[in-house]
Order: C-alpha cells, then sequence, then structure tokens
C-alpha cells in the first residue's frame, strides 16, 4: 500500500495519506507532523475522518481502479 492509493475499510471509501513503515507521506500530511506514529498508515476517509491502521485487517480493501500512483 502506498500513498494515493484509494481504498475502502469497513465500507467506508478514503485515500491513504501516509505510510510510515515505507516513509511516505502526501503533502498535506508531512512527516514532521505525523513522527510520533512509527508503523502502519492513515487513510482519509472521503467524509473527513482519519484513521491510523498498523496493519490491513479482512476490512481492508484496495479500489486499484480508482487509485493515483
Amino acid at each position: 500500500i502506498h500513498v494515493g492509493h484509494r481504498v475502502s475499510y469497513h465500507g467506508q471509501a478514503g485515500m491513504v495519506v501516509f505510510v510510515a513503515d515505507h516513509d511516505e507521506y502526501a503533502a498535506e500530511y508531512p512527516r514532521k507532523e505525523w513522527d510520533s506514529i512509527k508503523t502502519g498508515f492513515m487513510i482519509l476517509f472521503n467524509n473527513g475522518a482519519r484513521l491510523h491502521l498498523d496493519s490491513s485487517d479482512e476490512h481492508f480493501s484496495r479500489n486499484e481502479k480508482e487509485s493515483v500512483g
């Protein structure tokens, strides 16, 4: 999973905005502001909510047709 990938979690659509394990951060989510999170990734949902996950699980899926990058 990488920054910019469109994903779904529990049926909610969103986009990955950083992946701490890969040291990838979207411009709007600079590492210096999220440096306390050392693992996992953050999803920004279409409704504006954010969720940090340490790893994906059975509720997570990637929408490859809509992903950028």
